[in-house]
């Protein structure tokens, strides 16, 4: 029981976490997490940017924006490209201010696995 309650917590502190940097990083964060849905990035790459079997992880520390946009626009693996007329460099630039946004992960020693 106490585990379950344990988990909750960090649960709980994570998502709070997401949404208070969220908050301080203003609306360019906030824009960038709904393009980053609407785009359908989540599919492949998470809903929060953790990476899949599909895609890679791209937040919290994504590439530098140049190189994002880049990437983005031409890409080498088997993401399709995205041109500036389907994606802006502006809603680009929002997309990356999410990334930038997303909390680190807590330590692998913070975790709650049970030690010999």
């Amino acid at each position: 029981m106490k585990r379950v309650i344990f988990v909750f917590v960090v649960t709980f502190v994570f998502f709070a976490a997401i949404a208070a940097v969220a908050t301080q990083t203003g609306g360019a964060a906030a824009t960038g997490r709904r393009l980053f849905v609407s785009y359908g990035c989540y599919q492949c790459h998470g809903r929060e940017a953790q990476g899949s079997s599909a895609g890679p992880r791209l937040g919290p520390n994504p590439l530098p924006l140049a190189g994002f946009i880049r990437y983005v626009r031409h890409p080498r693996a088997e993401m399709p490209p995205y041109t500036a007329r389907v994606v802006t460099d502006a809603e680009l630039t929002d997309i990356h201010a999410f990334l930038q946004s997303l909390p680190r992960p807590p330590a692998v020693s913070a975790l709650p696995f049970e030690r010999d």
